[in-house]
This record gives structure tokens, C-alpha cells and sequence, in this order.
């Protein structure tokens, strides 16, 4: 038996078979061959034919089973096949045939409960002060006055306009009439200008429209407000 080194040594003294059978021996390896160099191409072919056909002849192949048929029992077209096939009855259970399905209420928008918003009478003028009657707050901003109330403020104003034009004419004025216009200076603008707020507020207008030129005479003979407004009840009521 040729060893590995005179195989791979002496490659070319081999046949393939033997080199087949020493590889089938174990004594040396195809990547052995193949490192050494002295395998060339035809030689490795012919190497792998040879192993695949071993391969093939090793490999033991399926007996050959030949199908028998069973001889079966003739039919009989004469018979009728409903005699002999029997159809099982359905199970008798306690479950009803009919299965009845209870109908769920519908809710519409119909039938929903409708709640209706509680309605809060928020008066807009409970918080304001009432000025029934004349003159009960005649230095507010607040509030309404009748246009009959107005026109006595104004024609008030104007006495103390006159009497002030009055004193201040003379060359010399008293001290008496100086301090007169000093105390009632004050007082007397606020009074007027109340008065000319809560008078726009009786026509539904803010308290500044009486900066507007001549307006003053629409709060004298201007009509008022029905009823309560966003700055009062009514002076009148």
C-alpha cells in the first residue's frame, strides 16, 4: 500500500483508480492532490468520475414494488344503491329551531330626553344704582336721569355761570366772591358733568358723548330709552 508522501510525490506513477481507492482508503485527501501540484486537470477530472460512480454503485437502490390490484367484488348494477345507504337522523336537542333575536331599542335623536338650558334671568342692571325720583345722586356717574331732571341741572349750571361772570365783571372783586368761586368751582363741574353722563346713559350712549360739540342739546330735547338699558332701569318707572 503506497503511503501519502509517494502519492503526492510520485503522483503521475499512479493510475486513477488508484488513486481513488487510497483516497477512499483515507490515506490521502482530493485538497491534499490538489496543494501538492502534481495534480493536473484531466487526472482530477477523471479522480471525481471515478468517486462519483462508487458513490452511485455504493448507494443501494429501492426494490422494485410492482402494484397488485385487489380483485374487488363485482357490482351489481341491478341493486339499488339507496337500500344500502343509510342517512343518520339529526340529534334531537332542547335548542329551538328558530333562534330569536330580541330587538334592541333604537334611540333617535327623537327620543333622546331634551334638556332644555336653565334660563337665568341675569339682569344687566341689578347691580346698578337706581335714580328714581330727582336729584338722589346728582354727583354719581352712574346710573340714568330723565331728561326733565337734566334740564333743571343744566338750567342750574347756567345761574352759577352767570353769577360767577357776574362777580369776576367788577373791577374789584370781594374776597367773598373770590372764595365763592373757589368752593363751588369744584363741586359744580362735577355736578354738571354727573349729571351730563348719566343723561347720555338714559339715551343708551356712554358717558363720553357729552365731550362731542353741542351734544348738549340733544340731551335736552333728545328722547330716552324704553325700559332698562345696559346702564339702568328707567328713571320714569
Amino acid at each position: 500500500m503506497a503511503t501519502k508522501s509517494d502519492i503526492l510525490n510520485n503522483l503521475r506513477e499512479y493510475t486513477a483508480d488508484q488513486i481513488v481507492e487510497a483516497i477512499k482508503a483515507g490515506t490521502v485527501t482530493v485538497y491534499e492532490l490538489s496543494k501538492s501540484g502534481n495534480l493536473t486537470p484531466l487526472m482530477r477530472r477523471r479522480i471525481e468520475e471515478r468517486l462519483a460512480a462508487k458513490t452511485t454503485e455504493a448507494t443501494p437502490s429501492a426494490p422494485e414494488v410492482a402494484p397488485t390490484v385487489e380483485d374487488a367484488p363485482p357490482l351489481n348494477l341491478d341493486e339499488d344503491p339507496s337500500d344500502d345507504i343509510e342517512i343518520p337522523k339529526a340529534i334531537d336537542t332542547d335548542i329551538p329551531s328558530e333562534i330569536t333575536i330580541p330587538e334592541a331599542s333604537i334611540v333617535t335623536a327623537t327620543d333622546t330626553p331634551t334638556v332644555e338650558p336653565a334660563k337665568k334671568k341675569v339682569s344687566s342692571t341689578s347691580n346698578s344704582p337706581s335714580n328714581k325720583g330727582m336729584f338722589k345722586r346728582p354727583f354719581s356717574f352712574n346710573g340714568r336721569i330723565r331728561r326733565t331732571e337734566y334740564c333743571l341741572s343744566f338750567l342750574i349750571y347756567m345761574i352759577w355761570y352767570g353769577v360767577i361772570n357776574a362777580m369776576m365783571a367788577t373791577p374789584d372783586p370781594s374776597a367773598g366772591a373770590s372764595l365763592f368761586v373757589l368752593i363751588s368751582f369744584i363741586p359744580m363741574i362735577w355736578f354738571i358733568w354727573a349729571q351730563n353722563a348719566k343723561r347720555c346713559h338714559d339715551r343708551g350712549n356712554s358717558g363720553w358723548y357729552q365731550l362731542i360739540p353741542f351734544y348738549v342739546f340733544v340731551l335736552m330735547f333728545g328722547g330716552s330709552d324704553e325700559g332698562s338699558n345696559e346702564y339702568g332701569n328707567n328713571p320714569k318707572e
